[in-house]
């Protein structure tokens, strides 16, 4: 993993370390976080992780403070997930996000633009989530020989066999949509996200934001949910007891959608199908920190199959796209592999206070 990093790190690379890479403020009530990575799409590594956790307990004790905003730097990505040049540890990654998720004090998250892997926990762990028509959510860490982390064994879960159907092909949620899968919890236009900003800066409490936000919304050019005619099909194929089962259901579909889910899932790592498919099943009835704690050691396992390398160097290093898995086949994947992924529970993840 170590030499597959310094082989993507670049010149360009490192002079992002040279600046913050998150930006802190305050204006009146506000606290402000700037993720700062503009290049990178706003990713975070280590020196980000470690920063923001930091700065969310200084906001926490600060009693000036009431409310924290929180958005990417550029026009390009709120966030699009960790950085894979500058990996960080899962459990600190996890610990920020727990901490962010239960801050006692409301945190805003504009989700404009880009917000993947990582970047969907950091926006879908915040109370308030605002998204616009350029909005695009997913979670496409199966096509890289891994699975939906960062607390999404907790959001996606809690949608049931749609949220398995977004785990498993990584499918982008774009604009409205997002605001159908309470991915956001408020729907604006981009060309209001300025004003928004300056009137959430000018809120003094959560009753503030709470009106600030609502009359920004915009619903009145509501459209119906992208996949509201695949609804059933997803039901029928994605409450399937194995990915196997999940496959052999699409083949029988016949339609359109299932030939073209059948050719998403046939690119992804079969292995990490099977751990993302057992994640969203036993995180259906664990709670935010068991979800985290079971992820801290499901990934640590993850990691050492090789998957995770294999998908980036097929993917962003040789960029062949011809990843070879291991197995290649689900019909390959060893149950008893699986089970002592799922078994080990010797990271003791605990969160921050």
């Amino acid at each position: 993993m170590l030499a597959l990093c310094r082989r993507i790190t670049s010149k360009s690379s490192r002079r992002l370390l040279s600046t913050p890479p998150a930006l802190f403020g305050q204006q009146g009530k506000v606290a402000t976080i700037l993720l700062n990575r503009p290049k990178a799409l706003n990713s975070y590594n280590a020196e980000m992780v470690e920063l923001l956790i930091h700065q969310l307990y200084e906001f926490e004790k600060d009693d000036s403070v009431e409310l924290v905003l929180m958005e990417g730097a550029g026009d390009r990505a709120f966030c699009a997930g960790g950085d894979i040049v500058h990996l960080g540890e899962i459990t600190r990654e996890n610990q920020l996000h727990h901490k962010l998720k239960m801050l006692r004090k409301p945190v805003v998250s504009i989700g404009d633009r880009v917000v993947m892997g990582g970047g969907m926990g950091l926006c879908c762990n915040s109370k308030y989530r605002v998204g616009t028509e350029r909005s695009v959510f997913a979670m496409p860490e199966t096509k890289i020989g891994y699975y939906p982390d960062a607390g999404a064994t907790y959001f996606l879960s809690r949608l049931g066999d749609i949220g398995m159907y977004l785990a498993l092909t990584g499918q982008r949620i774009r604009g409205f949509d997002s605001k159908h899968l309470d991915f956001v919890t408020h729907f604006v236009h981009s060309s209001d996200l300025e004003q928004l900003r300056d009137d959430v800066l000018g809120c003094c409490s959560e009753n503030d934001l709470m009106h600030c936000l609502k009359s920004h919304e915009r619903l009145d050019n509501a459209k119906e949910f992208s996949l509201k005619d695949n609804l059933l099909e997803i039901s029928m194929c994605f409450s399937a007891a194995s990915v196997l089962e999940i496959v052999q259901r699409l083949q029988n579909c016949e339609s359109d959608f299932a030939e073209k889910t059948l050719e998403t899932l046939s690119v992804m790592s079969p292995i990490a199908l099977c751990i993302s498919h057992r994640t969203q099943i036993l995180s259906r009835s664990m709670d935010f920190t068991e979800c985290l704690r079971m992820e801290c050691n499901i990934s640590a396992k993850t990691f050492k199959l090789g998957e995770f390398a294999e998908g980036v160097r097929a993917l962003l290093i040789d960029k062949d796209n011809k990843p070879k898995w291991n197995p290649p086949t689900l019909e390959q994947v060893d149950k008893a592999v699986l089970d002592d992924i799922f078994n080990d529970r010797s990271i003791n993840w605990q969160p921050l206070p």
